[in-house]
């Protein structure tokens, strides 16, 4: 969305987040697009859960990392069938709760012997057959190695309860080149055939994360159309021949979103400039940034809607090349540099550390772009008990909608949580 775009549709009441699902949906045909029809989408609902209840269709599955978005995906009446029970812990009276709510109609991945054990005890109990992913490592403490993998697969195959639906592989997010998932998939194609031959079963599917970066900050070029075609033709030269469903969160969720924070007071100290939001870095995360030094994508809006909106962001050797939806503007003398502090009593409290503005007031809204995955969840929102943000909806025709209004976060620091319980 452009500033004129966020202008009428206003006024806003800040901090918030505001999420626009066409964004979201035009990523998934980028995608559909560019891997074809044969490879699916697997949205990772932890890059942005507020999205899955209006966006579980566009995709072909939504993964599930925790009891707490399995209880969500309850709540939504999310089709069992869309759903791939995940997670590198799965208490065992959690996934028995999974397991007598959903059954086989959803899927589960099993990162270690242990799971797979009690998905096979259960589905032996109850006479179903529960379907399942096993997850191969990349190294780290999630899923198992080779040959442990080709030991469960062995015994996946002489399970009468268990099917084998594929097999399940990620490595990592914000691969700045999809090189790398190449030689990834050329390991899987050794791997899949090795594991096939071995454990004498056919593995039909690969649940696989490719890791495509997000460019959050001036400067970034934006290689996702480059990087998909990269990647789909790695797969087509892949000797086995299963189907390939994509595991995605930021990739899908990063550019639908927006978090929108007002600022409150302007001062100069020694010889510095800082503009004070309402919000802060407690409310919104950017993979990589560090207090502010990297250069987000940033609109302003006027508090005073007969002001011209000007643009906002870094100031280039040559002058200013910002895209606000208006014309870029080039060797502006008058702009000013100032650092942007959120509410926090730290230090560490730093958004941008050089936006370049014309003229900033108090009552003036930055609305930061990109922020549609994460970002309002690994923030540490709970610091210094201030507020969590509303979280608003746009649909297209069906406008907007908020979907949580903003909740204070004081009784959950303090007793009073415990006497209200």
């Amino acid at each position: 969305m452009k500033v004129e775009e966020l202008r009428n549709m206003g006024p806003w009441e800040t901090p918030m987040y505001l999420f626009d699902l066409e964004l979201f949906r035009e990523r998934v045909r980028l995608f559909r697009r560019g891997m074809g029809e044969q490879t699916g989408l697997c949205f990772a609902m932890k890059a942005n859960p507020f999205l899955v209840g209006r966006i579980y269709q566009d995709v072909d599955r939504i993964e599930v990392c925790s009891m707490g978005e399995y209880r969500i995906c309850q709540k939504l009446g999310i089709p069992p069938e869309k759903v791939l029970i995940s997670g590198v812990l799965k208490k065992e009276e959690d996934l028995e709760e999974i397991l007598e709510h959903y059954g086989s109609r959803c899927f589960y991945t099993a990162e270690s012997y242990g799971q797979l054990r009690q998905l096979k005890a259960w589905g032996q109990a109850h006479g179903q057959k529960i379907r399942v992913y096993p997850r191969l490592t990349s190294g780290n403490q999630f899923g198992v190695d080779e040959e442990e993998m080709i030991r469960m697969l062995q015994e996946i195959r002489e399970t009468d309860c268990l099917e084998l639906q594929g097999i399940h592989y990620f490595s990592g997010t914000q691969k700045r080149s999809m090189k790398k998932a190449g030689k990834e998939l050329e390991y899987l194609d050794d791997f899949l055939e090795r594991a096939e031959k071995e454990a004498s079963v056919p593995i039909k599917e690969v649940e696989y994360g490719p890791g495509f970066a997000v460019s959050y900050f001036e400067n970034q070029e934006d290689k996702t159309q480059e990087d998909v075609e990269i990647l789909a033709d790695a797969i087509r030269k892949m000797r086995w021949q299963g189907k390939t469903t994509l595991e995605m969160g930021r990739a899908l969720a990063a550019t639908c979103g927006y978090y929108m924070t007002t600022v409150r007071e302007l001062k100069q100290s020694q010889g510095k400039r800082y503009c004070l939001v309402d919000g802060g870095i407690h409310q919104i995360n950017y993979d990589g940034q560090i207090r502010g030094m990297y250069i987000p994508k940033v609109q302003l809006l006027k508090k005073d809607p007969q002001k011209k909106e000007v643009p906002v962001g870094k100031e280039e050797a040559s002058g200013m090349q910002v895209d606000t939806g208006k014309e870029a503007v080039h060797n502006r003398k008058d702009l000013k540099e100032w650092i942007v502090c959120g509410s926090l009593c730290t230090i560490n409290d730093v958004l941008v550390q050089k936006l370049q503005a014309e003229d900033l007031e108090c009552g003036d809204i930055l609305v930061f772009e990109r922020a549609g995955a994460y970002a309002m969840t690994e923030g540490m929102s709970l610091f210094l008990s201030h507020e969590l943000p509303k979280v608003v909806i746009y649909d297209g025709e069906a406008g907007l909608e908020t979907i949580r209004e903003e909740i204070q976060t004081y009784g959950l620091n303090s007793e009073e949580s415990r006497r209200e319980s």
